[in-house]
């Protein structure tokens, strides 16, 4: 039992002196200088959302607004279409027109799916309605697209601090503070050994275009033991990506990085549960069923 104990120090501390070498290493990929096929002119932004309104929301529109995307597609469901569409119509005068679509019933996929078919351009980013975006990261999240097997680039992302919490809210700000940096440690860590990122997280994320339209039908009914999933779709587009041999990475620098937030609540520990079961999934598809990381 000790042996198995060392053993298991040993891999864990070894891990981590290999990625504080890579991380130090890392450098990000600046954006290019006259490239007009990188440009916010090519991108399309879709922005998932239950609600369809409210400040926080409002925020995040207007913060994308300035990096001045050729498009942006509020996508919601049916019964709150109405809402969304008045926010939609209270951004007009930006040179970025906000549109809007919906889907019956509240399901990411489908909502992402949907505004896919109002996509005019050959990239694609896919925005939570709770994120903040600094004005010139269009153009760092598409610096690696300068390679053209570039499928999927991932963003730094970072809690908002909440205003005058109580000591308990604090506590839950804190734990998702030091998951996020985690993984944003970890993130850059393995895109600087093998271009590999665990997870393209779908807070902030750029696709090719022509890689989602390839993926609708699958993204859609994607089960588990016959199942319907409602959650997974980060990681689904995330093997997509892999098992079609293009590349990932993940941007780490502070033009390329976001600001979310995270429950201040004892519901974090039922967030944590339903990433850990995403994960779990995710990685025995991975390992057994779709096998790309093996070779």
């Amino acid at each position: 039992m000790a042996i198995l104990i060392l053993r298991k120090l040993a891999y864990r501390y070894i891990r981590l002196v290999g990625n504080l070498i890579a991380f130090a290493r890392y450098k990000p990929i600046h954006p290019p200088g006259h490239d007009l096929s990188l440009t916010a002119n090519n991108v399309a932004v879709i922005v998932p959302t239950l609600e369809g309104s409210g400040e926080q929301l409002v925020n995040t529109l207007e913060s994308i607004l300035k990096n001045d995307p050729q498009q942006i597609i509020l996508s919601t469901i049916d019964e709150n279409r109405q809402k969304a569409e008045l926010i939609a119509t209270s951004m007009q005068n930006h040179r970025s027109k906000v549109e809007v679509t919906s889907v019956p019933r509240p399901k990411k996929s489908h909502q992402i799916a949907i505004a896919l078919t109002r996509v005019r351009t050959d990239i694609v980013i896919l925005a939570d309605g709770d994120v903040l975006w600094p004005p010139c990261l269009v153009r760092w999240i598409l610096a690696p697209f300068k390679d053209p097997l570039m499928g999927g680039v991932a963003t730094c992302q970072r809690v908002q601090a909440p205003n005058n919490p109580r000591i308990s809210q604090y506590i839950w700000w804190f734990l998702g503070a030091l998951y996020l940096e985690r993984r944003n440690f970890d993130c850059t860590a393995t895109t600087y050994m093998d271009g590999g990122v665990p997870c393209l997280s779908g807070r902030t994320v750029a696709y090719r275009a022509k890689i989602l339209q390839s993926c609708k039908k699958a993204f859609v009914k994607e089960a588990w033991f016959g199942k319907l999933l409602n959650a997974d779709d980060d990681n689904f587009l995330t093997r997509w990506v892999v098992t079609h041999r293009y590349k990932t990475y993940f941007q780490s620098h502070p033009n390329a990085e976001v600001l979310t937030t995270l429950e201040e609540s004892p519901k974090f520990l039922k967030q944590c549960v339903r990433w850990s079961r995403s994960n779990w999934r995710s990685n025995l598809r991975s390992l057994f069923i779709d096998r790309a990381v093996w070779w």
